[in-house]
């Protein structure tokens, strides 16, 4: 090959070099020691760089840029200082996720590599590892506070779609060309489906009562229990409720588009029931806010993890979370017959298929027993072996068409009559020639 050579130094360092023109000018391509490079394996890389270079690449540049480029580390700072410029509409809670994921499950793993560096198959064995608990553990935080990062199998999913973000948010800077997680395997979340049943609500109000009674719970954070799950909202909406944000003339909770997760879908609209308005109406304060600090702080609770804690153990539910709450209300909805659109719209899901999770439990247990039904039915009326060498002429098809009585003197009339016989629910248009016709369930002698 043309310019294809192997340079030796006087200090005995040979080198693999490739001598081609482009653009006019001579250029000098190192391709690698000999050694790691054998003499084929350097000839292929020389090949490659004259190929590249005749469709106007540039392969020592390429190679700076490559030394030079930006690790992982790098870019998750990038990314969550200058990202947020050209995300304006994300919201800051959003923001504190991806923080969470990159930090916590991409820099552990991915963050010494460079980003041009970085292929699918990094991607997968980094999925492998955060599924296989390999970033969690305990990182504390201040004096006497600590977090617990969890990693394994539920955060693969969210992680990976973060990380496959922040690449395209480069490649729309032109900073990168290839985002090689697009072409990762992305698996799903896993939905929770815990909701209340009706006796477990009425025994989680009777609770809050009891430990509101016996001072086991402020009652600020009762009430805020409560209008979550007479309202269905989130526990931010309700946390960070103000008056101003109530209309008792309506009555209603009206949410500014910032106020809520779906905010691009203009104001949201929270209807009140005269649960709800009692419990609001006795929050009445004079700060701004409906769940104020106690004296002398200001501002909004917070959230309340401890009060709700000591609640479900009191009430002995297993695994239930705030925001249960609100899937409690909307299969409260669905089961009350309402349709998914006005569930959607209700409880403010920005997309249609959030809603339709609950879609199994409108009127499942009445759609099962018509199936049942049918099929119960469809056996009963099969044609016995008595019958079924009968044939019927033409003529007779219409007037001994089958057919079901409108009424039991129908029914027996025509039994009496020798015209028909019943066999389970069904009129079977053959001569009764049998001891015993049966109608719906009367079972009556039959007339010869």
């Amino acid at each position: 090959m043309r310019g294809f050579r192997l340079r030796v130094r006087p200090r005995g360092r040979k080198t693999f070099e490739l001598k081609y023109r482009a653009d006019r000018r001579q250029r000098l391509f190192v391709i690698g020691d000999y050694g790691p490079f054998t003499a084929e394996k350097a000839r292929k890389a020389a090949e490659d760089a004259k190929h590249n270079a005749s469709r106007g690449g540039d392969p020592p540049h390429e190679k700076e840029v490559r030394r030079n480029a930006a690790t992982i580390t790098e870019w998750i700072h990038l990314y969550l200082t200058e990202g947020r410029i050209d995300k304006p509409e994300k919201r800051e809670s959003s923001w504190r996720t991806d923080e969470r994921d990159l930090r916590c499950h991409v820099e552990p793993l991915l963050g010494a590599h460079s980003i041009n560096a970085l292929t699918t198959p990094d991607i997968s064995r980094w999925q492998r590892d955060v599924a296989n608990f390999k970033t969690a553990r305990t990182q504390k935080r201040d004096f006497r506070r600590k977090s617990t990062i969890l990693g394994g199998p539920k955060v693969v999913g969210r992680a990976s779609r973060t990380l496959c973000a922040m690449l395209n948010w480069a490649i729309k800077r032109e900073l990168i060309k290839d985002n090689p997680a697009a072409r990762a395997a992305k698996p799903q979340d896993q939905l929770r489906e815990r909701f209340l049943t009706d006796k477990e609500v009425v025994h989680l109000f009777d609770v809050l009562d009891a430990m509101e009674v016996c001072a086991d719970i402020r009652e600020d954070h009762a009430d805020l229990f409560r209008i979550i799950a007479l309202t269905g909202a989130r526990l931010a909406e309700m946390r960070d409720l103000a008056w101003s944000e109530i209309d008792f003339s309506r009555p209603a909770i009206i949410l500014q588009p910032e106020r809520y997760k779906a905010g691009l879908n203009g104001r949201k609209v929270i209807n009140l029931n005269s649960a709800g308005v009692e419990i609001l109406k006795r929050r009445a304060n004079e700060t701004a806010w409906v769940f104020a600090k106690p004296p002398p702080f200001k501002g909004p609770v917070e959230t309340p993890r401890k009060a709700w804690a000591a609640v479900i153990a009191r009430a002995k539910f297993d695994d239930l979370r705030i925001h249960d709450l609100r899937r409690t209300v909307a299969s409260l909805l669905i089961k009350g017959g309402h349709s998914l659109a006005f569930v959607q719209k209700a409880l403010g899901h920005s997309r249609p298929e959030v809603t339709a999770r609950y879609a199994h439990l409108k009127h499942t247990r009445a759609a099962f027993v018509e199936v049942g039904a049918v099929c119960t039915r469809s056996r009963e009326t099969a044609p016995s072996s008595e019958t079924e060498g009968a044939t019927i002429p033409k003529s007779e098809e219409r007037r001994l068409a089958p057919m079901r009585p409108t009424s039991r003197r129908f029914c027996l009339s025509n039994l009496r009559s020798g015209n028909f016989a019943e066999s389970g629910s069904r009129i079977l248009a053959f001569p009764l020639d049998v001891g015993l016709g049966v109608c719906g369930n009367v079972t009556i002698p039959a007339t010869r």
